[in-house]
């Protein structure tokens, strides 16, 4: 394997990895919003409701990119 094939599946992995996290943070402030039925912050939880639908594709849009939609049914 060549230092540019190592490089790129570097960078893959580390995009990956990044969106995976922003990905789980999301879900995790959304959780949270969702049951904090005391504060009940409306533009909270739609911005967080948002965050993690962006999250969400732009991790399968980086999946999609590396190749990994071609064993999707």
């Amino acid at each position: 394997m060549d230092t540019l094939s190592m490089t790129i599946e570097l960078t893959d992995d580390l995009v990956a990895t990044t969106l995976a996290r922003r990905l789980a943070c999301a879900k995790l402030r959304l959780d949270r919003l969702e049951r904090d039925f005391a504060s009940k912050d409306e533009s909270a939880l739609a911005a967080a409701r948002v965050e993690f639908a962006l999250a969400s594709r732009a991790l399968a849009d980086a999946l999609v990119a590396q190749g990994l939609h071609a064993s999707a049914p």
